[in-house]
């Protein structure tokens, strides 16, 4: 039997794991793994210690690659043999990497393959030395690397554009001439899949048609954000329009010097003065916006950040999905329109202070790096601003607890808990803040459990007990052309039938994922069952969706989640679970981590509404360390459906239910079982009774306590505020509960 010590590079402790594991047991203990998920880690024990056989890395990872390490091998360790794993491959690439590695396995990848292929290439003679020619071995090492980044299909962050500012960011030159080498990355940005979208407040007139920023741009946003140019379909657009004709000419007659644009006025401090007082002369009509010195006057609700959005929703793309690079005071808006903003090192401290990202550089050499970075995939490690994070509750202490989006889609997601332990009230709420957000969210929810969310804006809901699901074909018109999301209900669908529509959706929106970075996320519930109905093929199409990233994992039987979709899950979020069978698969992905063996044992009798938030990720730009918090769970702005039953028909246990009573205090004999009984009771009911519990706050706590509907209790509250009396009293209060009893029984 092969033997042997293999050393693994592999940056995902989660995949690390489970192929180290894989290996050892597939060959008997024969196969002794070692871990590393660094290649300078890998250096260091290559170089101490006991030799290695077979060297298995993986291409893309934190600082060194795994191509510079096979380099650095194949000179200290010559009888070292290796095996590359890359998500970027081609027969090109797989051609060029023939001289730095024994063996090529392009992912995705089944674990039996690459079994095979460690046995193979440690029965072999041992790897071939290091090409003497140095420089012809690291122009070989670049040429695979360049082929990989033009070729690449996939990208390991979520961002498909770059929203730069010109002046004092890509160029100082007052010509506005940009160098040859920030061109020739920004060509490669483009061919790589991006899209450049120049934002600038010079006049639209200082770009030719057919120039070389017409080219490279999908979209030339000028004037500050009041003009919009599209070079492909030749079209200028005002979408603010222009500036009121009474205040452009009592400017353009000030004796004061200016420049106009086709659709702004600029001049400088301190002639702002005049430009004010004619403002407030004629009773508004423009904005005034400053940026070192010069003063701009623009149509109202003309900014650079509105002017992106405005390009952006043309182009079919999402704000979420932009980086946007400035200097100046002006850039303010395109820093807060575009998901993740990077400051270049000249910029004042004003606007670092607004990015999350502060590049190390001037000018040109910032965006050159902030290019270099998202060929690469790997952006410096930022955390996002604190309003675009996710509330999920609070820890014991008793402080907000958030999760960077950043996470969600970039990484993979676990949500795992037995049932009725508030798994699924996790996953609604995590849903509920990304549509909070803006985020494009697509639930697949076998069993109906989600209809609740369609209540909400800017969702849709497809399919379920009364309609049939659209095509596929629908659902990716859907998802392309705005910015709507999706719940689609397969509960009226069989097993092999939900399994069958899923294997034909996911290949499908791919695409659109790698052009548009759209749906940001997708939901996945009881996938359990679908590992188990849909078959190797299933499971192998959601492997290679989820490298991707932006996918949540729901499950009540972690251990029936296919091995190879858990490697790839980064963070989890877990509720009680008590199955053995499953707390020996999180042990795990639990144990590394600092308190790991506490909280498997706190899992079994974790109570409901609490749960943990284990990271385990080694990506170096993540924003949440490695470790487990222990919180509770915040409250949902929708209940979940499976709660609605509960209590617009079904009688709740006699102590939730409403027991009235009248003016005195005294009871009335009147209970309310369910919210029909309530609404039936409010039309009965003496008014002073319904006085009596609405003074004290009765109604809104029973509504929000025991049925968790916060909806209703908030327009319950309304009705108090208006201070209504008698018969109006009642009419406004019975009418919020029979449009909420309504909303939520079309839902259920």
């Amino acid at each position: 039997m092969t033997a042997g010590r293999i050393m693994l590079v592999e940056d995902t402790l989660g995949i690390g794991r489970a192929v180290g594991r894989a290996l050892t047991l597939a060959q008997g203990d024969n196969f002794q793994v070692q871990t590393c998920t660094t290649a300078e880690q890998a250096q260091e024990l290559l170089l101490d210690g006991e030799p290695f056989d077979l060297l298995i890395t993986d291409l893309r990872l934190p600082g060194m690659s795994g191509l510079e390490l096979l380099t650095w091998a194949r000179q200290r360790c010559p009888q070292l043999r290796s095996i590359l794993i890359t998500a970027y491959g081609s027969p090109q690439v797989e051609e060029q990497v023939r001289d730095l590695a024994d063996a090529y396995l392009p992912k995705p990848f089944r674990l039996n393959d690459l079994i095979r292929l460690a046995r193979l290439t440690l029965s072999e003679p041992a790897a071939k030395s290091l090409p003497a020619d140095q420089e012809a071995a690291l122009a070989a090492q670049q040429a695979v690397e360049f082929a990989l980044l033009e070729g690449a299909g996939h990208r390991r962050l979520h961002f498909v554009a770059l929203a730069s500012d010109l002046d004092g960011t890509l160029t100082h030159d007052p010509a506005g001439r940009v160098d040859a080498a920030t061109w020739e990355l920004l060509r490669q940005l483009k061919t790589s899949g991006f899209t450049i979208i120049l934002v600038t407040g010079r006049s639209l007139e200082t770009f030719a048609a057919g120039g070389p920023f017409s080219e490279l741009c999908e979209a030339i946003v000028a004037e500050n954000g009041a003009i919009v140019y599209f070079p492909r379909r030749d079209a200028v657009i005002f979408p603010f329009g222009r500036l009121p004709p009474e205040l452009l000419q009592r400017l353009m007659s000030a004796d004061i010097p200016l420049e106009r644009g086709m659709a702004i006025l600029s001049t400088r401090v301190p002639h702002d003065a005049v430009i004010l007082q004619q403002l407030r002369e004629v009773g508004g009509g423009a904005t005034v916006e400053y940026n070192r010195g010069a003063v701009m006057v623009l149509p109202l609700g003309a900014t650079k950040g509105t002017g992106l959005k405005y390009a952006l929703n043309e182009l079919g793309l999402s704000p979420h999905n932009v980086v946007a690079c400035g200097d100046a005071e002006n850039d303010r808006s395109l820093f807060e329109a575009a998901e993740c903003a990077a400051a270049v090192g000249s910029a004042p401290a004003g606007i670092q202070g607004l990015a999350d990202i502060v590049l190390p550089y001037s000018d040109a050499a910032s965006v050159q790096a902030l290019v270099r970075r998202l060929l690469a995939g790997r952006l410096p490690g930022f955390r996002s601003r604190l309003y675009r994070q996710l509330s999920v509750g609070q820890n014991l202490q008793g402080d907000p607890l958030h999760i960077d989006p950043f996470v969600l889609l970039n990484g993979n997601l676990g949500i795992f808990g037995a049932s009725s332990s508030g798994k699924s009230w996790l996953a609604g709420l995590l849903t509920e803040e990304l549509l909070r957000q803006g985020y494009q969210v697509c639930i697949i929810d076998p069993e109906g459990d989600y209809r609740a969310l369609a209540a909400g804006p800017h969702i849709l809901l497809l399919g379920g007990p009364r309609q049939a699901l659209p095509p596929v074909t629908d659902v990716f018109n859907f998802l392309e052309s705005g910015q709507v999301s999706l719940v689609l209900d397969l509960s009226a669908y069989g097993p092999e039938q939900r399994a069958a529509y899923l294997m034909e959706l996911l290949p499908a929106v791919q695409g659109l994922r790698a052009r548009r970075g759209r749906p940001h996320w997708f939901l996945l519930d009881e996938a359990q069952n679908f590992c188990l109905q849909g078959g190797i093929e299933l499971v192998e199409s959601l492997q290679e969706a989820m490298r991707f990233g932006g996918f949540g994992l729901v499950s009540f039987r972690l251990a029936l989640v296919d091995p190879m979709l858990r490697a790839l899950v980064g963070h989890c979020l877990l509720t009680r679970l008590s199955l053995d069978e499953d707390l020996e698969v999180l042990s795990g992905f639990l144990e590394p981590l600092e308190d790991g063996r506490e909280a498997l044992a706190q899992l079994p009798v974790l109570p409901v509404g609490q749960a943990l938030w284990a990271v385990n990720s080694g990506e170096p730009h993540w924003p949440h360390p490695p470790g487990i918090v222990r919180f509770q769970v915040g409250p949902r702005s929708v209940p979940h459906i499976r709660h609605l039953h509960k209590y617009l028909r079904a009688p709740l246990p006699a102590p939730k239910r409403f027991y009235f009573s009248d003016s005195s205090g005294h009871a009335t004999g009147r209970v309310a079982a369910n919210l029909w009984e309530f609404r039936e009771a409010l039309a009965e009911l003496p008014l002073d009774t319904l006085s009596y519990h609405l003074q004290r706050g009765d109604f809104e706590q029973w509504v929000r306590g025991v049925l968790r509907d916060d909806e209703l209790a908030r327009r319950i509250h309304k009705v108090v505020d208006r201070g209504l009396t008698g018969k109006d009293l009642r009419s406004a209060l019975l009418e919020v509960v029979v449009v909420r009893y309504d909303e939520l029984d079309n839902l259920a």
